[in-house]
Formats: C-alpha cells, structure tokens, sequence
C-alpha cells in the first residue's frame, strides 16, 4: 500500500505508521496497537486510519476526504475495521462488538466506512458498546489474500499456563473463526515443541504454528502482559499481524507441581468423585479416613504397600496417589504379595484382569454378606444418636462412620473394580476377534440391565460433605419402552457377535462365559454405589451439630463455618472452647478462587512404564482419538447424539439444562442422576468406565465421553456438538 501524503494538520486522517499508543483517545485502540506494531518491525498491512474527529464529520465531507485518499493508494482490495477509543483494552477486549467489511474496493470504501460506524450506533443502542469514550475511529488497511488465518494466544486461556502459546488456523480468511463459525486447527507450542490438539482443515504445519507462536512472543515480551493476536500467511508465505490486543479474563498463573514425590491423578477411585476444591474438613477427616482405612485393606487382601502420601493437594484440588502401581513401591511389596500369592492366590488374584474372574466371588460375598450389613447397622444406630448424643461423643460416631465408609468404599475398589477389568477384557476380545468382522464397540453389550434406581435422600453432589444430600423424590425415571429398547439393542448385539464366532468353538466358549460374567457385574456397580453415601446425612448433622456448639461458645460465626476448619482445630477448640487461629473466611474465599481453576488430570512426575499403562487404559476401552474433536477422553455409553452444549457445574444450575442438550459437567454422581432423563449425551471431566456418569448413560441409552479433562472450560453453553460415545470424541457439529 502506498504512502499518500497526509498533511500535519489534517489529523482527521493518519497514517498507521504514524501513530502511537499516546494517540489513543484520537485513533482508537486498535489502530494504536498497529502503530505501535509497525514501530517495532512488526509485519503488519500498510494503512491509514480515519481518526474519532474524523468520524465526526458530516458524512459527505467524510466521504470526500476517504476517497481523495484512496486516489494516492494501491489498488487495493481493503480491509475496513472499527478501532473503538474504549476498545481492545487490558480488561475488555470487545472483539468482534462492531462489523468489518472485507474485499473493499477503493470507490467502494467511504461506504464501508459509514457501515462500520452504524455498527457502532447500532452496538450503543442495544447497550452493547464498553463504558467510557464511546467514538470511534475506523481503519483502512490494504487486504491481506491468505491462504491461512488464525488467532494466537500467548497464554493458555484454560489453565492460563503463560509457557504455551496456542495457536488457532484455519484455511483462507479468520472471519469464520472470529465469527465462531468454525473451531479450526489448534496448536499447543510450548517451548519450540508443536503439538497438534485438533487439525479439522489442516490449515497449517508444525513449522508454521511455530513461527506465528514465536512471532506473537516477541510481541507479548515487548508489551510485558499476554497477547490476543490475529494473524494471516498469504500465498508467498509471509505472516502479517492483522490485530494484537491483551487477553481478557486470563486465569491467574498458578503452579500445579506436586508437594510430594512421584505422580498423582484427580480421575481414579476417590477423585471421580470430587467436583471441586475440597473443603479443609473433609480432606483431614472423611477423605483421610476413608483412605487410611482403603489402603490397610489393600495390604491385607493383596499384600500391597501403598506409599503415603495418599494424596496431594495442589491449590485445593485433590489428586489420588498412583504410586502404589509405580515400579520402586511394587518391588517394595514383593515380598508380602508373594506371600499371600501363595497362601491366598485367590485374593491376590483381583489385582489383574486376566485373573480377576477367580477373585469376585470371593470379594462379592465379602461385600454383601459383611460390610454393606455392618454398614447399615450402624447408619441405622447413629440416626437418632446424632441428635441425642453430646457434643463431645460426636466426634467418636464421625470417626466409626468414615471408617466404615471408607470399608466399603474399598469394597467398591475391589467389585465395581473387578467389573471394570472383566470389561476392560471383553473390550480387548471384541476388537481382536469380533470389529474386524462386525465392526462396533462391546459397549451395547453392557446396556439396558436394570432401570436406574432411584438414589434416595443420601444422594450427593460430591464426596465432600459441604454439600448437603439432594432427595430426588424418582425424579427422572426412565420410560418402560426406553428400557426395552435397551434390550432389544443389547440383544441385537449379542446375536450378532454370536454369529460372528459361530465358526470358532473355542473362541465361541470363551467368549460366552466372558459375556456372562461381565454383564451380570454391571447392575452390581449400580448397587454398591447407591449405598455408598446412606451415612452422609449422620455424618453432615453431627459436624453441623459441633459448629452450632462452637457458635454457641463464640468460637466461630456461623454453623457451616466448621467445614473451614481442619480436624484438629475443631476437636481443639471443642477441648479449650479456644477460637481458632484458621481464617475461616480467607479459606471460604479461596476455595471459591480455587474454584475457577482448571487442574490439569494428573500432578507430579510418571516413569516412562507407569506413564504408557497410565495411557493406554482409554485405548483398551476402544478410545480412538480424531484430529478433528473438540475434546477427548473415555469412550463410557455407546451410541451418537447431537446437540447443544450445557455446562452444568453443580445443583444450583440442575434447572438450566433442557431436554435434547448435551450435559457437559466435572463429574456426576448420584444427586444428578435426574438429569440424565433429560440430557442426549453426557461428556465429564473426571471418569473412568466404572464411575457414575458411565454406569448411569449406559442405562439411560445415551452416550457417555468420560475423563476429558477440562471439558467444561473447552465446550461452552450453545455450541453444538456430537458426543461419540464409542470413540471416545466430542466433534463440532
């Protein structure tokens, strides 16, 4: 684009080139960050810039300085864009608020210009223009003909990591994506490494994605603060900077290293069922208890010595210790699981899925014939002593509960976890012996068993007894003949893979008992489950009963504040009717901060062989990852279902999500059962093939995605999607 000579005083119209951030209140704050672009050797388009006073003018008058200036320019084509005087600051962007017109031809520009001006009187009518200097200045640059356009971030805007940058493409112009009409490629680049999340259009390569990462750096560097930039590569290859702002609403940075060696994972036993920041009572009473008394039991069945700590928390978020499946911590257990190998080879033989199937018997009996009873009997004793008893027994029933939630917890681990090897093992037999020829998932031959029970006045949001139990009251039955079609899939499905084997009698055998076993533990993870929190309500009233006490002897200002406090505080300031040193209300503030964080899956540091068993359980389960989703994770209920999304994050929102829409959450568990009545499709967070979201899809006929990580911070309310329950992805649709 040619310069066109401008005088000094005719400010009504400036050069890009010519402009600086001091110029702002006059140019805009766009048209000041290209300015400033160009000062620093930035390849941006060449262009001039219709100053606020300018804009002001009549329109005639206007449109005569426009198009005497356009007589001194190239060619063109042009782009024409708004540049707000409260625009592209560091707190509000307003991106996209008012129109551009691409592919403007010089005679064609001074009515670009006036349509980009009505858009932002139309923009200030509907109350959609920022507070503040509401003029607006408005750009004409020389068009850039791309053969890919894009946005980079110089910051991860999900977990706000400021070491990757994550670059966005697609092929020919960024208006789609701008727009939000289509998702695009998208590029992790951390550290000169470039990995591909998504490639739909294949709009760039690896080297490409690391130029436009390492260019967008050299800016975010200069401006000391991370960078929202758009960006183009034309047919010559040349990346041009079309638009650099600072990003808005950025998560605070925050490390997430483990305070404890080795690695740890928020998506197994305890942490599929933790939705949030744990509250400090929970964690140093219920949880630990729970897992004191899970891993001693782990060491007399199995002989495994699990290493403390148990688990880690990292800006309030729970990760469960894995490494007890480490290398160093099984060597360590040698000797006394050779031990019980021997004596007790049939206990010992639950730890792996091609034995499991001698160790359920064994474990079931355990379960129903000793624990869920004492376990009953004793929920059954503390509903009228947590009333009655004194304030100084109550911590004494807490304990005998969590003690024994955490027994059948671990019975839960050993059953409903045996059920989930015994399917990890059918789904390796289906994909060797049975998709080459009939292709499909063994998914549908795990469906349609027993209608979703209702979970009853103990069903909770979370493990974390901060939240009281929901009743559900039946809420969201599922229909007779839905049920039945269940069957009639399930049966389809049987007598296909039937067929298919007709010709192998051995593989036929094996195949039906294999079958048989693993479909009749599929109601029997639903069973454990259900019962799994009938003590939450005792154990929430008799915690709820030492707060009022220490309300009453003004140790702290409210009932609920004891779920701020850890263990030993409450029992010492019940000892000394001292109040606690805690800042009870710094800690509630900081869990609802904490709240807004998106932790990554798993903490700390895996060996290479616990890191490729770690990665190869989705896989096992048929997960077959597509370069075109949105996210991925554990392929849980079989089936497709498209729809818009709904991000729910917890109860106050159950209301918000209407039939057909696809529920996006951190997790379920029984307290959002009802919603599944509603939902087309479920997609989680946290997860695995045994935990509530999968085992309820199953039996409401939808499909399940499970374990995506930060599905709730990638998919958004509105957007239409596809869950694919038997790969594993949920895809723009």
């Amino acid at each position: 684009m040619s310069q066109v000579a401008i005088a000094p005083s005719a400010a009504a119209l400036r050069q890009l080139s010519d402009v600086r951030m001091a110029d702002r209140a006059d140019v805009g704050g766009k048209a000041a960050s290209l300015g400033e672009l160009l000062a620093m050797g930035v390849r941006v388009p060449a262009g001039v810039v219709l100053s606020a006073r300018g804009a002001e003018l009549p329109a005639d008058e206007r449109g005569s300085m426009v198009r005497t200036a356009m007589a001194g320019l190239d060619s063109g084509p042009f782009a024409v864009r708004s540049s707000g005087v409260s625009e592209d600051g560091a707190e509000r962007s307003f991106a996209g608020l008012y129109e551009s017109v691409l592919d403007v031809r010089p005679d064609e520009v001074p009515e670009a210009v006036d349509r980009v001006l009505a858009s932002a009187g139309a923009a200030r009518v509907a109350g959609y223009a920022p507070s503040g200097d509401a003029r607006m200045a408005v750009i004409i640059q020389r068009m850039i003909t791309p053969v890919a356009a894009g946005v980079v971030l110089t910051a991860d805007p999900i977990n706000g990591d400021r070491g990757v940058s994550v670059v966005t493409a697609v092929r020919g112009t960024g208006d789609r994506l701008v727009s939000g009409h289509a998702s695009g490629d998208e590029w992790a680049v951390t550290d000169g490494r470039a990995e591909a999340r998504r490639r739909p259009e294949s709009a760039i390569d690896a080297d490409q994605a690391r130029t436009v990462a390492r260019e967008a750096r050299r800016i975010a560097d200069a401006r000391r603060t991370p960078q929202d930039i758009e960006w183009a590569i034309d047919r010559d290859g040349t990346l041009w900077i079309l638009q650099a702002r600072p990003m808005t609403a950025l998560p605070p940075q925050v490390s997430w290293d483990a305070p404890a060696p080795g690695a740890y994972s928020r998506t197994m036993r305890f942490g599929e069922w933790i939705s949030e920041p744990v509250t400090p009572l929970f964690e140093s009473w219920l949880l630990t208890a729970m897992e004191d008394r899970l891993h001693e039991l782990n060491l007399e069945w199995a002989g495994q010595r699990a290493p403390r700590p148990f688990h880690v928390v990292v800006n309030g978020w729970y990760f469960y210790s894995i490494n007890f499946l480490s290398g160093g911590a099984l060597l360590r257990s040698l000797p006394t699981i050779l031990w019980k190998l021997i004596t007790k080879p049939r206990q010992v033989a639950v730890a792996m899925p091609p034995t499991v199937r001698y160790s359920i018997a064994l474990y079931e009996r355990w379960w129903r014939d000793d624990v869920l009873p004492r376990y009953r009997a004793a929920v059954e004793r503390g509903e009228p002593e947590v009333e009655t008893m004194s304030v100084d027994d109550l911590p004494a029933l807490v304990d005998e509960l969590a003690t024994l939630a955490g027994e059948y917890f671990a019975s839960i681990a050993v059953v409903a976890g045996s059920a989930y090897k015994m399917e990890m093992n059918l789904a390796l037999f289906y994909r060797r012996h049975l998709a080459p020829r009939i292709g499909g998932s063994h998914l549908p031959l795990l469906a349609g068993f027993e209608p979703p029970a209702d979970p009853g006045r103990h069903a909770v949001v979370s493990l974390d007894w901060w939240h009281p139990p929901l009743p559900t009251d039946g809420a969201g039955a599922l229909p007779d003949d839905a049920h039945d079609r269940l069957v009639e899939t399930r049966s389809a499905a049987e007598a296909a893979a039937l067929a298919a084997l007709g010709s192998s009698p051995r593989r036929l055998r094996s195949f039906r008992s294999l079958l048989a076993e693993t479909q009749r533990l599929v109601p029997v993870r639903e069973e454990q489950v259900r019962e799994l929190t009938i003590a939450w309500p005792i154990m929430r009233r008799a915690v709820l009963r030492m707060g009022e006490e220490l309300v009453r002897r003004g140790a702290v200002e409210v009932a609920d504040d004891v779920f701020f406090l850890t263990k030993a505080e409450v029992l010492e300031a019940l000892r000394t009717n001292a109040r606690p040193a805690a800042d009870v209300e710094g800690r509630r503030a900081r869990r609802e901060e904490q709240k807004r964080l998106v932790p990554p899956l798993n903490v700390g540091r895996m060996n290479a062989l616990l890191r490729r068993l770690w990665n190869s359980f989705p896989t096992m389960l048929g997960a077959s990852r597509s370069d075109t989703a949105l996210v991925s994770g554990v392929p849980a209920a079989p089936g497709r279902a498209t729809g818009r999304v709904r991000v729910v994050r917890g109860p106050d929102e159950f209301d918000e999500l209407q039939p057909g829409e696809i529920l996006v959450a951190p997790l379920t568990a029984p307290a959002w059962t009802p919603l599944f009545a509603r939902a087309a499709g479920v997609v989680t967070d946290v997860g695995s093939p045994a935990s509530h979201a999968s085992i309820i899809a199953r039996e409401y006929g939808i499909p399940a995605v499970v374990g995506c990580a930060d599905a709730t911070s990638r998919l958004h309310t509105g957007m239409r999607v596809m869950v694919d329950g038997i790969t594993g992805n949920v895809e723009p649709a």
